[in-house]
């Protein structure tokens, strides 16, 4: 307890421990609970199909302040299990992270696993592709620097 019972002082180390998880508490009600993030989930059908099993849900758009970028845009691909994006020319700069699940990329001709929250970058031309060969469904949040 806070307080002695036979004369009623205050213990410093209970109040402080309460007084810390109060504020854990507090913080962890303003944003949400204290669950950790997690992807969204996505119907089979969200989004534009890219291949087969493997769409695009656009997230969002805004302008950029960091030098030669003029917007940004957020963008989540959904691989369903077994399904395959094949090899092509990145048309700008970007960060992809692994929000879940695992894929396989191959970017300019290298090899690597990409396993949840794994985060690499390709640049304007990069020759990449990706698939999910695993059995579950993989989401890589991209973010896309656009120039224009």
């Amino acid at each position: 307890m806070f307080i002695d019972s036979k004369d009623m002082s205050v213990h410093r180390r209970h109040f402080v421990y309460g007084g810390a998880a109060a504020f854990s508490a507090i913080v962890a009600a303003l944003l949400g609970g204290s669950k950790p993030a997690r992807a969204e989930t996505y119907g089979p059908n969200e989004g534009q199909e890219l291949a087969p099993g493997v769409r695009a849900v656009e997230l969002g758009k805004g302008d950029a302040i960091i030098p030669s970028y003029k917007t940004v845009s957020l963008v989540d691909l959904v691989f369903q299990p077994q399904s395959n994006l094949p090899s092509g020319s990145m048309p700008n700069a970007m960060v992809c992270h692994i929000l879940e699940g695992e894929v396989t990329v191959v970017q300019d001709g290298k090899e690597f696993q990409a396993k949840k929250n794994h985060v690499w970058t390709c640049a304007e031309g990069t020759q990449e592709g990706a698939r999910n060969e695993g059995n579950a469904v993989a989401v890589m949040r991209i973010t896309k620097m656009l120039t224009a």
